[in-house]
């Protein structure tokens, strides 16, 4: 059983990179597999993964890469062998251990190219859960030139969703991105993901809003409120550019197919917001015009209470100010979407209140979902 003896200092300390052959910058290379060499031994457990291979991306790639496990250290290659004058990119994504259980926190990566040039066409960008509204770590990317449809150059998005996919060749390139939610490095039926074709002369940008892609249209069900509020919400998320409206909903009764009328359709998450909005504003009218002295106690309490929180939130934020200038590592911001987040529910307000007992039906035309 390999391990350290006892006594002395705890390890704490990553697995440290001394050296990769080929070298980055390395053209006309000429070997069997790149060789990535550490001052310990390496665990062949990395952290967030099954096996070596799954935090290992060479990009271009026409399948799964071999990762041998040597100790102190990690030989890759292609299961078909180095192309010939094709410039790859060997990375090893964060995650890889010592037997102490220390994980890298940065990728490693190598350049080379086993012709005379390194191309420098580069795309980059973010990777958004368009549904969610954030961005996907880890979410895989891969590129195809052409007709070409087996090799594939590959990248991996950061903890923040930001990607970039280096080395490649002015041409027509289609990019697509996808959430690998089950870690086995391919695109799944009921995984989301998005895709973009691109004219490369050197760089681009592209941001992906990834979900998931079927053939089924939206299809609601349906929660009364009271007497004349109705929650719809569809099983699916619909696409923004398609807002309903009244006319896109239907109320008929069972009994005569008689129609009771829609007289507005809002978005669920405006009209919660109006609705609070409104309450509190009843809520500060109905106090105001109780002149009891219970009412007047409970406001000054209140009163006194909110100036509480307000001291409170204003002696933290000087506290995390004077954190802040004490901290001198880079707090990078999480990047924000610029989409506005799919519609996946609407509150409709109806003319006349519904009757008890009585059955409805409630057609929808013209919802569109995100496919």
């Amino acid at each position: 059983s390999m391990g350290m003896p006892p006594g002395g200092p705890l390890d704490k300390r990553p697995p440290v990179l001394l050296f990769v052959l080929p070298d980055t910058g390395t053209v006309n290379a000429r070997m069997r597999e790149v060789l990535f060499r550490f001052d310990k031994v390496l665990s062949e457990r990395p952290r967030g993964a099954q096996s070596l291979a799954q935090i290992v991306v060479v990009s271009p790639s026409d399948g799964p890469a071999i990762v041998d496990w040597r100790r102190q250290q990690l030989a890759i290659r292609p299961r078909r062998g180095w192309r010939a004058n094709t410039a790859y990119t060997v990375t090893i994504l964060p995650g890889l251990t010592d037997l102490n259980g220390n994980s890298t926190t940065k990728p490693l990566h190598t350049e080379f190219s086993t012709g005379s040039v390194i191309p420098g066409g580069v795309v980059r960008g973010v990777v958004f859960d368009w549904v969610a509204q954030r961005a996907v770590s880890g979410a895989r990317i891969e590129a195809m030139i052409g007709a070409d449809t087996i090799l594939r150059y590959l990248a991996a998005a950061d903890s923040a969703g930001r990607f970039v996919l280096p080395n490649l060749p002015p041409a027509t390139v289609l990019v697509r991105a996808f959430f690998d939610q089950n870690n086995n490095l391919a695109l799944d039926r009921r995984e989301p993901w998005d895709s973009a074709r691109v004219v490369l002369a050197d760089s681009a940008r592209l941001d992906f809003y990834v979900f998931v892609h079927d053939s089924i249209g939206p299809h609601p069900t349906v929660t009364p409120t009271d007497s004349v509020t109705l929650r719809v919400k569809f099983d699916r998320p619909l696409l923004p550019g398609a807002r309903l409206d009244s006319s896109n909903f239907v109320l008929r009764r069972t009994i005569d197919s008689s129609e009771a009328r829609v007289r507005r359709a809002w978005p669920a998450s405006e009209y919660d917001s109006l609705a609070a909005v409104r309450k509190k504003s009843t809520a500060d009218s109905a106090a105001k015009a109780d002149t009891s002295a219970a009412a007047r106690s409970a406001r000054t309490k209140a009163d006194s209470a909110r100036a509480a929180v307000l001291r409170d939130s204003i002696s933290n934020a000087q506290i995390a100010s004077i954190r802040a200038a004490r901290d001198t590592s880079r707090v990078v911001p999480l990047p924000k979407p610029a989409r506005p987040a799919p519609i996946s529910e609407y509150v409709l307000e109806l003319a006349a209140p519904l009757v008890s007992n009585a059955g409805m039906r409630l057609e929808v035309r013209g919802a569109v979902g995100l496919s």
